[in-house]
Order: structure tokens, then sequence, then C-alpha cells
């Protein structure tokens, strides 16, 4: 492949992503990272189960992360913010029982994780599941 086919390649693919392509660039790679963190949590389980559990809601909410977001799909990607806000809500109700030596800073984290699920929530949660369907414009004034 030559450098000129390379760039029509990657000029395709950059204009299959969704708009706004910045914010669809890096929610993917978060859903990557979460995706990791499942895996991760996976291996360094622990014997009561709960961390395999928040593993397991990771990993599913990541792939259908990096399955919906670029092209658009919010249906999955909903499916995806569902299980991962799931996850840290689980990991943020173990932290806030148990009390670890690092509690306030996870607890913290946790919820700016699921403070952030929440945002993106609202903000596709109207978008219709077929990306080439026009979004729904918000009401006018005098609109009723």
């Amino acid at each position: 492949m030559t450098g000129t086919q390379h760039a029509r390649f990657l000029v395709r693919i950059w204009d299959l992503l969704a708009e706004p392509k910045s914010v669809t660039v890096m929610m993917t790679f978060a859903y990557g990272g979460l995706l990791g963190m499942g895996f991760w949590a996976i291996v360094d389980a622990s014997p009561g189960g709960v961390r395999d559990m928040m593993g397991g809601l990771l990993i599913a909410g990541g792939v259908c992360g990096l399955i919906g977001c670029p092209w658009g799909q919010w249906w999955i990607e909903r499916a995806g913010l569902v299980a991962i806000g799931a996850a840290f809500a689980v990991h943020l109700s173990f932290v806030v029982a148990i009390s670890s030596p690092d509690g306030p800073w996870e607890v913290a984290s946790a919820l700016g994780l699921l403070l952030l699920v929440v945002t993106r929530w609202i903000r596709i949660r109207t978008l219709p599941a077929d990306p080439m369907l026009p979004r729904p414009r918000p009401p006018e004034v005098g609109d009723e």
C-alpha cells in the first residue's frame, strides 16, 4: 500500500466516524481503557467475587462502547453505559462498605466516573438508533 492509498484509507475511516469526531475518538479510547480495566479486574480477582462481577460488567460495557460509539450505534453504547455505571456503582458500594486506606480517593474517583457516564448518557439518550436518521432538534420557543 502506497502512502497515498494509506492516506485515502484513513480518510475513509475518519469519514465513517460519528459526529462530533473528537468526542467519538476520545470516548472510543475510554471504552478501550475500561475494557482493559475489566480484564485487569478479573485477572486480579478476589475470592469474594465482587471484582469478578465488576470486571465482567466493565468488559461488557467496554465491548458495547467499542462497537457502538465509533459508528454512531447509540443503542449499543447505551447498553455499555448501563454496564459501566453498574460496575462503578458496585465498586463504590464496596469501597464505602469496606473503607480501604485509599477510601476517600476511591470514592471520589468512582463518583467522578459515574458522573461522566451519566453525562454521556444524557448526551446520547435522545439520538436515533440509526445514525443515518436526522438528529432530533430541541424544541423552540412557542412549540408546545
